[in-house]
């Protein structure tokens, strides 16, 4: 076995100090070992040889190899991300030319936080939240805290995915997750990770206990939902996602996503907390073992140069209802369906004070400032098609939220959503969400809501 190497330098010995430690990690490195040791040691220290040199290039010192794993230290957290974002690259431009058995991928983890050298050892709350942020990282990708991402935001110009705030492993509080998806698409992965993924024994059954934070790999394309394998920015502002094909079903929808002469409309698109609309630019297909890798390329589509107008308050005979107001009744429609969805809308001759209120809130709710509109609740949609694979089910509604709550205009940053447990045909719901800021001056708010959305509509 690769055993554990110390490498700490004479100058930090005895030392404690603030410091940007950067933890990485092998994905599956159980089942490659279990699979063919002595190859997958060859591969392990020649990626180390190299995440070695660029951590050197970058003034970081290598502290300690532990198995998988790369303990790295930086007294500048934007060097320590800077030199992240360069080994997740290198590794993925090597990993063109290689062989899929050949390539290992790595997941990566950066904290800044104090941390105390004894001699023979690093520890502290930089090195514990580094090692289980790693583990949030999508496989290629990186995860930072809070503390790192608002020191190297502004110097590396970062786009990142703002997750929910996470409970970690063996740490008392919360921590805010940010998460800088793979730095280039690679057509390699190992096939039992994104397989795993895809059709766990463990998702299906009775989970009646499963909360879920987090959307997983899942992406919404139109109406369909694939899982991601890798998720990039491009130089010009277009986004890459590699896909890989699980059905001939998969690849006749995704084929559908051609672009017509410049001519295609925008798609529903979301990952992680974002939600917008999206042009398709590219769509081209790859063969590699397990079958076709699809690699789409997509123009986020601005939802607020077109907006209908401006957001706009409402006072009916019984109370007046803000902004905000307005924006949470859209957003329990969503979430818990209520108030449940008006089927049928007044009809001329029909005059009662009470059905013209309910018109009136299902109008509020329908209203949108952008070309996206709330009508129904998501998680009602979806049940009757994933009930019997809860884990899905919740994950899926939760990613159709967040587009409608993103692309709706209703909220700016979706601050926390989960979803669970199951239980008596309803689901727990969490959900805080910050709303766009309008006056530079003035805080925007927040909207929360809490409740059970019944999974069948009784009305």
């Amino acid at each position: 076995m690769f055993t554990e190497e110390k490498i700490l330098t004479p100058e930090l010995k005895g030392q404690r100090t603030l410091a940007a430690i950067v933890f990485t990690d092998i994905v599956s490195y159980s089942a490659l070992m279990a699979a063919n040791e002595e190859h997958t040691l060859d591969l392990l220290r020649r990626d180390f040889q190299i995440m070695t040199e660029v951590c050197h290039r970058f003034d970081g010192k290598v502290l300690k190899k532990i198995g998988d794993a790369l303990l790295m230290y930086f007294s500048s957290a934007v060097k320590a991300v800077a030199c992240a974002k360069e080994i997740q690259s290198t590794l993925a431009e090597a990993a063109r030319h290689l062989a899929s058995e050949d390539v290992l991928t790595h997941r990566i983890g950066i904290h800044l936080g104090d941390v105390y050298f004894n001699g023979s050892d690093v520890m502290g709350d930089g090195v514990n939240v580094a090692a289980r942020l790693q583990s949030e990282a999508p496989p290629g990708g990186i995860c930072l805290s809070q503390t790192v991402y608002q020191v190297v935001k502004n110097p590396l110009a970062l786009k990142v995915t703002d997750l929910v705030p996470k409970k970690l492993k063996n740490l008392p509080d919360s921590v805010s997750v940010y998460q800088i998806p793979p730095i280039s698409p690679t057509p390699f992965t190992t096939s039992w990770e994104f397989a795993s993924a895809y059709a766990d024994p463990e998702m299906s059954g009775d989970e009646s206990d499963l909360t879920i934070y987090s959307s997983g790999q899942w992406i919404l394309l139109h109406e369909h939902f694939f899982q991601l394998e890798t998720y990039s920015h491009t130089p010009d502002g277009k986004l890459v996602v590699q896909i890989p094909s699980q059905t001939i079903q998969d690849d006749a929808v995704i084929q559908s996503f051609r672009p017509n002469l410049e001519q295609s409309q925008p798609l529903n698109f979301a990952y992680q907390n974002d939600g917008f609309l999206a042009r398709v630019k590219g769509v081209e297909a790859t063969s590699r073992q397990e079958g076709k890798i699809w690699t789409l390329t997509f123009e986020p589509k601005l939802l607020r140069a077109d907006g209908k107008t401006l957001e706009q308050p409402y006072k009916s005979p019984k109370r007046a209802y803000s902004v905000d107001d307005i924006a949470e009744l859209k957003v329990r429609r969503l979430l818990l369906n209520d108030p449940p969805k008006l089927q049928m809308l007044r009809d001329a001759q029909v005059v009662s004070p009470a059905f013209a209120e309910r018109e009136m809130l299902e109008n509020l709710i329908r209203s949108s400032t952008t070309s996206v509109s709330v009508e129904d609740c998501v998680l009602q949609s979806l049940y009757p098609l994933y009930k019997d694979n809860p884990r899905v089910f919740l994950e899926l509604a939760r990613l159709k939220a967040i587009f409608f709550l993103k692309a709706a205009g209703i909220v700016d940053q979706v601050l926390e959503l989960s979803l669970g447990s199951i239980s008596q045909g309803k689901v727990h719901v969490r959900f805080r969400g910050k709303r766009r800021q309008v006056y530079f001056d003035i805080e925007p708010s927040i909207i929360e809501v809490e409740g059970d959305c019944p999974l069948v509509n009784e009305v």
